[in-house]
């Protein structure tokens, strides 16, 4: 894939999130070789870390009312800047081990813009189900059930 610049892939990325109700974060960063200046690295936020979890949970058998948000997703997005031009060139993985859409709200993160703006709208009493359905008001990923 090509973008002409970084605020083009940007937009791709943030339009893409908002189609499949995904979050694509960016996940590692590695600079320069002789052709490239930087090479950046966008995993699905429900991929899993890696690495060993060091806190112990104190409840061990304490369920939650939402599970785990990681999956282990093979979801990513690769990007590589180069030193002549401002095009950037990537190669995406569209490849999800989850549901993505409506399925996948409860999992995604809400901005404190939208946050501010759902408690605006609940002062205003204005009706729940109202607020998840028109998700166009706000520029954060779709809504979470309230």
């Amino acid at each position: 894939m090509e973008w002409s610049d970084f605020a083009a892939f940007d937009e791709w990325r943030r339009e893409e999130e908002l189609r499949y109700s995904i979050e694509l974060i960016a996940s590692t960063v590695k600079r320069g070789g002789p052709l490239w200046t930087e090479k950046r690295l966008y995993v699905c936020s429900r991929q899993l870390s890696g690495g060993q979890k060091q806190y112990e949970k104190k409840k061990p058998d304490r369920r939650r009312k939402i599970g785990s948000k990681k999956t282990g997703c093979r979801c990513r997005v690769v990007i590589k800047l180069y030193p002549h031009t401002d095009a950037i060139l990537g190669n995406y993985t569209n490849v999800h081990d989850h549901d993505v859409g409506s399925d996948n709200i409860a999992y995604t993160r809400m901005s404190g813009v939208a946050r501010e703006q759902i408690k605006s709208m609940l002062v205003q009493k204005v009706d729940r189900k109202e607020i998840v359905r028109n998700q166009t008001l706000f520029s954060a990923p779709p809504l979470i059930c309230l």
